[in-house]
């Protein structure tokens, strides 16, 4: 109960309104207010009618469904300029609601649609109208402008059998719960206009006044609105010539205005699929209510740069007010863009603008009744047409057409779809064509091959000439379930090749169906005897790898952080395995039988670039620790503990500065949203051999011979007065200064010849310094320097470790662990082998 009540509060953000509300009495705004819901009462008063007569109801239901629902939107909506009230996108479904059920399935579908909108507000989903492609929306408010203005053309013509909410018979109502066919609906009207010619043309001609005028009085003064004027000027025009043309009277007479609340009347005796109809058309209604009036809001962001609208509170407001209209006997609502638009130009500063605007609608509905019964009904079809028309979003079909010919066919359906069926059938057809042309455009991943010239990204890799078997692709795309098929296809022609080497930086998205196709294809090139690498895999793939345990079975040895290890790593493998014949530029007792157009041979034969050189001393460690020389590492090796993955790093240095170090030199993990101040202190030797992989500005490093920190002890309480907390204490092996006395007749001679000392000084200077700096075994010299660090700085953790100079690799002290973390001996592995781990 508790959860459930933070939630509606944080949906609901009562000091949000509470700040709005008191707004609305400053009076610096008030005035500016004032003239603003003026303006946008004149410009709703017309629409309101006209939009009551396009819903298939009481002209007056029009006015008072402004006036209730502009108050109640305006203390309550998520939008402070927004204006809401009858609107055409609304009216297209009302009237099949009004033909079918009646004024009392207008009220239930109203309020079932509120509801649900102040469900999505509670649920907080205002935000998914931005979801919803560019196309779809302009092709939804094509379709709602052509249908507006089809609505209106029995009007416009003057055609007779205007009827209001008249429901038909059960039958009809059950088998057609969607907007009719809209071309039988053409049919029938080409049929009365051209072939009967039942058109009133002083009707015609008053609609066509209404149009002219409207369009041109707003480029002659901004005094008035357009299409008040135009109906003025329509009305008494209508009157002075005594036009025999159907009026507002001739519908129904306008009642004093009521705004007391009352119990509305809904459907009974509705069976099942007359019931599924009726809710069918809720759907349509909160969907067509929630858009209009998020999009209505964002609107008013762009044109007043201010604070955005709130779009969870902007819902609850709609539905609020769609809640209830039933009770006031009006119709469902939306945020208008028409009228929130007047209103910001209009000059508005706060929520009191909506709320005159219904104070005045209210006014002149009760001073102008007598004249309002009189307005010709081809007026206000004048006033819906231009409105359909402007509805019709001319200017981004062109941009979107010349942008994209595939954006533009799924205008065209959503229009079709919306017009022919249903304006529901229309946003989902369109949002799955979108879809499919969104998966279509994704699934078109990109394979460039090592040897295409025209890309350059591939060029990272030409400082390391690739061996004849060795076939790189760069995989440019996402590799997910519409993408897998050509991407099989592709890697798997590989005839004559001994290893694929997959450079996947390009690929921003994996899904489940990326991993088994990778899991696949390693499969059929292993059983082919070809070897598959991946590198340079971003975070979302690799994490999905990692967790889906996939990463194990395609083997930690085939996967590479840097594509130019990859390809190091196998070159080296084929030149001591398979392709010895190549190595004869590395090894003098191999003879030159490789195949003469490799690449690689080529290169390890002229002898002139750092390749040679990296490969040989690769070859040569990989040798030395096969064959068992280096006894030395063994013996460290058992000190250690080595950290490959995530779940080596003790649970008490996790999501600490020394996990992130261990991630990014051990596992490659460059994490670039860490934090630009510095979080670790490193301590180093000067060792030119130990190169560290780190974030950019995420540590001090202070470099000691031998990484003794004796003397440097202001510098490290210098650092920790940042507020670090760690410090890692690096050692390595083959340090100088494990035995610095071997170096003693080189360092005494380069200071005597080379820098002008005496012999005698330079020997006792070596003398002085270098039994003071000599740490013996570094292993146990980097633990007992952390020891006596963490008792001179007791509010830091000083973690010892060593750097293997042999395979680049972090390991952490085994002694350290067993003691300061306290775990367990026998979960650190004693068996190492030693090969495997360093090869």
């Amino acid at each position: 109960m508790l959860n459930s009540a933070a939630t509606i509060n944080k949906a609901i953000d009562f000091k949000y309104l509470f700040a709005e509300w008191k707004e609305m009495f400053n009076p610096s705004t008030a005035g500016r207010d004032l003239m603003a819901g003026i303006t946008v009462a004149m410009v709703a008063l017309p629409l309101n009618l006209a939009l009551a007569v396009a819903s298939g109801v009481d002209p007056s239901i029009g006015l008072v469904t402004g006036i209730v629902a502009g108050v109640i939107t305006a203390l309550f909506g998520g939008q402070r300029y927004a204006v809401t009230g009858p609107a055409a996108a609304m009216a297209v479904v009302l009237i099949e609601i009004a033909h079918g059920y009646g004024l009392i399935g207008i009220w239930f579908v109203g309020l079932v649609a509120g509801l649900l909108q102040i469900i999505a507000g509670l649920l907080r989903l205002g935000r998914l109208i931005t979801y919803i492609p560019m196309p779809v929306i302009v092709g939804f408010a094509n379709a709602i402008g052509i249908l507006v203005v089809f609505n209106s053309l029995g009007d416009f013509f003057g055609l007779p059998n205007k009827v209001l909410s008249e429901p038909t018979d059960a039958a009809h109502l059950a088998s057609t719960p969607f907007i009719p066919e809209f071309f039988k609906d053409v049919s029938i009207l080409f049929e009365k206009v051209v072939v009967n010619h039942s058109t009133n043309y002083q009707a015609l001609s008053i609609g066509i006044l209404v149009i002219l005028v409207a369009v041109l009085v707003p480029k002659l003064t901004k005094a008035i609105p357009g299409q008040l004027a135009a109906i003025i000027v329509a009305s008494l025009v209508a009157s002075a010539f005594h036009f025999d043309v159907p009026r507002i009277i001739d519908l129904a007479s306008i009642p004093p205005l009521d705004l007391i609340p009352q119990l509305p009347t809904f459907p009974t005796n509705l069976g099942a699929e007359q019931i599924q109809a009726l809710l069918v058309y809720s759907l349509t209604v909160f969907m067509l209510g929630s858009i209009e009036s998020l999009l209505s809001a964002a609107v008013a962001d762009g044109m007043t740069m201010s604070a955005r609208h709130r779009p969870d509170q902007e819902l609850i407001g709609q539905g609020l007010a769609n809640v209830c209209m039933p009770f006031f006997g009006g119709v469902p609502v939306t945020g208008v863009i028409a009228r929130t638009a007047i209103n910001i130009s209009a000059g508005a500063r706060t929520r009191l603008s909506a709320i005159v605007h219904s104070i005045v609608l209210a006014f002149m509905a009760v001073t102008l009744t007598k004249f309002a019964e009189q307005i010709p009904l081809s007026a206000l079809a004048g006033i819906l047409v231009l409105t359909g028309f402007r509805l019709i979003e001319w200017d981004e079909i062109r941009e979107i057409w010349r942008g994209s010919r595939t954006e533009g066919w799924v205008i065209i359906i959503t229009t079709v779809a919306s017009v022919a069926v249903d304006l529901t059938a229309g946003v989902l057809a369109g949002l799955l064509l979108t879809c499919v042309l969104f998966v279509r455009q994704m699934s078109s991943v990109r394979l460039v091959s090592e040897g295409d010239d025209l890309d350059e990204r591939l060029a990272v890799g030409q400082q390391i000439p690739s061996c004849k078997f060795v076939r790189t692709y760069l995989v440019d795309g996402p590799l997910f379930f519409g993408a897998v098929q050509k991407f099989t296809e592709t890697i798997l022609i590989t005839q004559d090749l001994k290893a694929v080497i997959l450079h996947m930086r390009a690929v921003n998205v994996l899904d489940m169906t990326g991993v088994e196709t990778l899991l696949s294809i390693h499969s059929q090139l292993k059983r082919s005897g070809v070897r598959m690498v991946i590198a340079e895999l971003p975070g979302q793939p690799l994490e999905l790898l990692r967790n889906s345990g996939a990463l194990k079975v395609l083997g930690p040895e085939n996967y590479f952080y840097d594509y130019r290890e990859a390809l190091l790593d196998v070159n080296e493998k084929l030149l001591t395995t398979t392709c010895q014949g190549c190595s004869a530029g590395l090894k003098s007792n191999v003879k030159d039988d490789g195949p003469r157009d490799c690449k690689l041979r080529s290169a390890l034969l002229m002898d002139n670039s750092k390749l040679t050189k990296i490969l040989k001393a690769r070859m040569d460690r990989t040798q030395k620790m096969l064959t068992g020389q280096f006894e030395a590492i063994k013996r460290d090796m058992s000190r250690l503990v080595p950290v490959r993955g995530e779940d080596d790093i003790p649970e008490a240095l996790r999501e600490t500065p020394i996990s992130t170090l261990l991630k990014c030199q051990n596992m490659g993990q460059i994490d670039s949203s860490l934090s630009d101040s510095p979080e670790l202190i490193i301590g180093m030797c000067i060792d030119y051999r130990k190169s560290l992989t780190l974030p950019q500005n995420c540590a001090y490093v202070i470099r000691r011979t031998g990484a003794n920190m004796q003397g440097s002890e202001f510098s490290l309480a210098l650092a920790l007065s940042a507020g670090i907390k760690y410090m890692a204490l690096i050692a390595h092996n083959h340090c100088i200064m494990s035995d610095p006395h071997k170096k003693r007749d080189d360092f005494v001679k380069s200071l005597s010849t080379i820098h002008g000392w005496e012999v005698a000084e330079a020997a006792r200077f070596f003398d002085k310094h270098a039994s003071s700096r000599e740490i013996s075994d570094a292993i146990d010299f980097s633990v007992k320097e952390s020891r006596r660090l963490s008792k001179l700085f007791k509010g830091a953790t000083f973690v010892p470790m060593l750097f293997l100079i042999e395979d680049n690799m972090l390991y952490l002290i085994k002694d350290w662990v067993e003691d300061e973390l306290g775990k367990d001996p026998l979960e650190i592995a004693e068996d190492l082998d030693v090969g495997e781990s360093l090869v």
